[in-house]
């Protein structure tokens, strides 16, 4: 395949992609939103508080328990040799099911030997309901990727978009009103998991054909060289999953579950910027690891400074909403949660510079892994360093501002590799744009909420306002740069 057809076919194939877990992720939106409000108004901030805590130690597990599969089983099916396709995903699937039970168990033993002296009753619960599901989530991780090898979105959007946050929402309201309401958004997170991993295997057996279970025999040495060849993601993978969430750990520890409430829907309302990135990492990843294939670290890296643009370039106008709109946001789920539009804020930039600017990670991880954990243990440090003190002075902006300054470390010494190592210069130019125009916008913003009464009025126009003025930037910028916003310099598969 030529470069001249490989790049356009790549730019179409991504975009296609990422258009349709986008799609996914506007449908979640809405059900996640729906769910955040009725966990505030109905279970109660120090409830929801407890849930939150308990779900961030589970997404942890989950990354433990999954082994990295569900970026590392393209390669393991590219690379299968005469091995069926299937079987190569049933292979990931039995490693998958053995290191999330074990780390279930031990999330489980830890939560029953928690003293009372530390988080309070409610977490210890939902620690103790809820950490089966970590191998529910794994394997909906591992079901969605194999899916996705085919290039089919179809089932994982749905599976995750549609299955797992309705059902949940659907079993909380069961839940509530049957009297269950101590428990009740741990049954919804039970039947949210198992509704979205059913759709996810059944689409799995339509890409596939067929399981193929009548010829299929477990192979443990294929399980344990996967669980090997997976070590050192899976570490990067912990250790950068344990310092994302380490903010909130710190708030339910230091100030108590009514605080992490708070603090943990503050947390929520960057889930949109998080999307974003999301939804390009479907098909980003195995299209990386193509062009880097083919391709010199160079050439790659214009390909990753291309995605931040295009990331960067839809991420901003969600940040300057948020900064317009967050407090009747907050407002909207309860006016307890009000005092986390700070915590909101930083975190939402931290967001951004991580979601596009930490697409350059894929450069290292598939030519040196370890400087990838060179960049995960540089922030984790800071996230560590600053998190305890300054949760101490700042209560949960003090864990937001921790969040903001670990990732902002993490991407300075992300470029600092690549240059140092790999004699990659990740250029700056393809994000000038999108970064000036939404600095332009935000003193637009600030300037009409100056001049208003910052009614609810005044902040509808200070947004429509903002928001017209990032876009005229951004439109002027590109005409003037010539560069262009479409992605660049990837390979597509031939």
């Amino acid at each position: 395949m030529s470069d001249s057809q490989s790049v356009p076919d790549a730019h179409r194939l991504i975009l296609r992609g990422s258009g349709s877990a986008a799609l996914g992720f506007a449908i979640r939106l809405g059900a996640r939103l729906l769910f955040l409000w009725l966990a505030a108004r109905l279970f109660g901030v120090t409830l929801f508080g407890a849930y939150s805590v308990a779900v961030a130690v589970i997404e942890v597990g989950v990354i433990v328990g999954g082994l990295g599969t569900k970026r590392t089983l393209f390669k393991l099916l590219d690379e299968r040799g005469d091995r069926l396709p299937v079987h190569i995903v049933l292979d990931a699937a039995a490693a998958v099911l053995v290191a999330s039970l074990a780390v279930a168990a031990l999330v489980m033993g830890v939560a029953a030997a928690l003293p009372r002296a530390g988080y309070a009753g409610e977490t210890e619960t939902a620690l103790l309901l809820i950490a089966p599901m970590i191998a529910g989530q794994a394997l909906l991780d591992l079901f969605g990727a194999a899916t996705r090898w085919h290039h089919r979105m179809r089932y994982d959007v749905v599976s995750r978009s549609v299955c797992e946050p309705y059902a949940a929402i659907l079993a909380a309201l069961v839940a509530w009103f049957a009297g269950f309401r101590e428990i009740g958004l741990l049954v919804s997170y039970w039947a949210g998991t198992l509704a979205a991993l059913g759709y996810a295997l059944w689409g799995v057996r339509r890409c596939y054909g067929t399981l193929a279970l009548g010829r299929y025999r477990l192979a443990w040495g294929e399980i344990q060289a996967i669980i090997r060849g997976n070590s050192l993601a899976t570490l990067n993978d912990f250790l950068n999953g344990g310092f994302a969430r380490l903010d909130l750990w710190f708030v339910g520890l230091l100030l108590g579950e009514a605080p992490a409430g708070v603090y943990g829907m503050a947390r929520q309302m960057r889930t949109p910027i998080r999307q974003v990135r999301q939804s390009f990492d479907g098909l980003l990843a195995p299209m990386m690891a193509r062009t880097l294939a083919e391709s010199r670290p160079a050439d790659t890296a214009l390909a990753a400074a291309s995605a931040a643009r295009m990331i960067l370039a839809i991420q901003l106008p969600i940040v300057i909403a948020l900064v317009v709109l967050g407090t009747p946001l907050l407002a909207w789920f309860g006016p307890q949660f009000v005092p986390g539009y700070y915590a909101m804020v930083m975190l939402a930039l931290a967001e951004t510079i991580q979601g596009a600017f930490g697409v350059a990670d894929m450069i290292l991880l598939y030519r040196r892994p370890s400087l990838v954990l060179a960049v995960t243990g540089a922030a984790a440090a800071v996230n560590f360093a600053g998190g305890w003190a300054l949760v101490t002075a700042w209560g949960i902006d003090g864990a937001a501002l921790a969040v903001l300054l670990a990732w902002t470390a993490g991407a300075l010494v992300r470029r600092v590799a690549l240059r140092a190592v790999l004699g990659v210069r990740t250029p700056l130019a393809p994000v000038a744009g999108p970064v000036g125009a939404g600095l332009l916008s935000a003193l637009v913003a600030a300037a009409v909420l100056h001049l208003t009464s910052r009614t609810a009025l005044d902040h509808g126009l200070a947004t429509a306002a903002a928001l017209a003025t990032y876009a005229m930037g951004l439109s002027l910028w590109l005409k003037r740069s010539g560069q262009p916003l479409r992605l660049a310099n990837f390979r597509a598969a031939p």
